[in-house]
Order: C-alpha cells, then structure tokens, then sequence
C-alpha cells in the first residue's frame, strides 16, 4: 500500500486533537486551542513511526511513550504530567484498540495500522464524521459518571496561598456550576470570614456592595455573578496556589479558583462542583 506522508501527518493530527479533546472532558481541563493544535502538530510528526519495521515494537513503544509525554507536556503544561500522559495513554489504547479491531476484523483494503500510527485513505466528511461520533460518546460517558458521582460524601477543602493554609469544611454540590468566563476554571464557593489568611488583601475590608468596589484594587481578582433560588449576586474570584479536595481515604488535587462571599448562611464552609473531581 503507497502510504503518503501529507495524508499520514493530517489524519493523526486529526486524530491527536479530537484525543486530548477527550482527555479535557474527563479530566475536566480547560486548555487554550492553540496549545492543543500545536500539541497536534507533534502527534502528527511522530505519526511516522508507522515507517519503522514491522518487528520493531520496543523501539516504537518508547517512542509512543516520549511522544506521550511531550503531547502532554505541550498540551497541558508539565504540572500533573503524569497524570494527564496516563489519561492521554488510556485514550489512545482506546483508540488504537479499536482501530486494530477494525483492521483485523472488517480489514478495509485502504487502511493501515502500524506501530500505533493510523493510516486510511477516507473521504473528509467520514472521518469528520466518525471522530465527532467517538467525541461524543466520550462526552456521554463523563456525563454519565458526573452524574452519578460523588456528591454524599464528607469533604474537606485545604487551600494553600502566599505560604498559608486553610481547611475547610465542604459540600458537593452540582448545582454550583460557577466558572470563570475568561478560562473556563471551575470556582469553588467559600465563606469569605474563613478564608481571611489566604485572601489577596485588597478583598479583605470588601463587602459585597458594589459602590465599594475599586477597580484599581481588584488586580489578580475577578468580579463574576450568580444567581440562587434566593436571588442574585456576586463573588470575589481569585487563583491560589494550591487546591485539594480530601474525603476519607484519597485526596484530590484539582485546579480551581476560590470564590468568596460575604453574610452567607450556608451551611458548609465551602460548595463545589463534583466534576472537578477525576
């Protein structure tokens, strides 16, 4: 089979963007678009692994991992590396499992599969076709796992920020679905007069009437309103340096921001969103 080396490169790069798709929806990862392309490119260029012999599988297998881990790396920073290469490998077993199946069982004449690299001669509206479908059946499935979720638990919240710690006491709740508008971070919602030691200073003699908000002292916070069966209003969003999230035998670390309220009768220190948990 003559396999060109332009098609090669676009179908797995293709492929390798519609898999870290994959791996923000079940790692809950909001992840700039050009950083995914770029991380594409890459998938696309160790694509020509598919040219190494047959019985090299050693070779190909480290190379399937470095190219791992640099996608990774690329696409979601080096922070949790290796987490998200273990989602993005469980994803491409997935899919690489699939494909061999169809290779070996319906045997198309146009495809070939090879050292983990794909490689088939497809009309565009096909392959668009088939990879939105797999997208989707992924989205179904985070979906179906959010849902049934964890959200009767007991939960603790530690946050770490400018060398100090909190812990808090939490809710999850999937009816906090605040995130922020620019990033898409999922915010966590906590009682503002226990959060004093991590706070920026320029919150901390704020109230939650806007006549005494002054924009040249919000720098680092964003200012994001909700609503409530109660009513509306709005929190002090801010990033911190570290997030975990505790229940009785594992923790979590999740990427978050802190949102803070003042004259809240809830009863828990804080309320997120199960789906920041992975």
């Amino acid at each position: 089979m003559v396999v060109y080396i332009d098609v090669l490169f676009l179908i797995n790069l293709y492929v390798t963007y519609f898999e870290l798709l994959s791996v923000c929806i079940f790692t809950h990862k909001n992840i700039s678009r050009i950083r995914i392309i770029i991380a594409s490119v890459i998938g696309g260029i160790f694509s020509f692994v598919i040219f190494l012999p047959d019985d090299s599988v050693l070779l190909s297998t480290v190379i399937k991992l470095i190219s791992c881990v640099i996608i990774s790396a690329v696409a979601m920073g080096v922070k949790e590396i290796f987490k998200n290469t273990v989602f993005l490998l469980l994803v491409n077993f997935v899919f690489a499992g699939l494909m061999l199946c169809l290779w070996l069982f319906v045997a198309p004449l146009d495809m070939f599969y090879c050292n983990g690299a794909l490689y088939f001669d497809i009309d565009g509206m096909t392959i668009i076709l088939s990879t939105s479908i797999a997208y989707f059946v992924i989205k179904g499935i985070r979906f179906f796992l959010d849902r049934n979720g964890k959200a009767d638990k007991k939960y603790f919240i530690e946050i770490h920020n400018n060398g100090s710690v909190i812990t808090l006491s939490a809710l999850s709740d999937t009816a906090n679905g605040l995130v922020d508008y620019f990033s898409g971070t999922p915010i966590i919602i906590c009682k503002k007069e226990n959060c004093m030691d991590i706070i920026p200073e320029c919150l901390k003699n704020l109230s939650n009437e806007i006549k005494d908000i002054d924009i040249t002292d919000m720098k680092g916070v964003r200012l994001l309103p909700f609503s409530t069966v109660a009513g509306i209003g709005f929190v002090y969003a801010f990033r911190v340096d570290r997030v975990i999230i505790k229940e009785e035998h594992c923790s979590y670390n999740v990427k978050a921001l802190i949102g803070v309220i003042d004259n809240s009768d809830q009863e828990y220190d804080a309320i997120f969103n199960p789906k920041i948990l992975v």
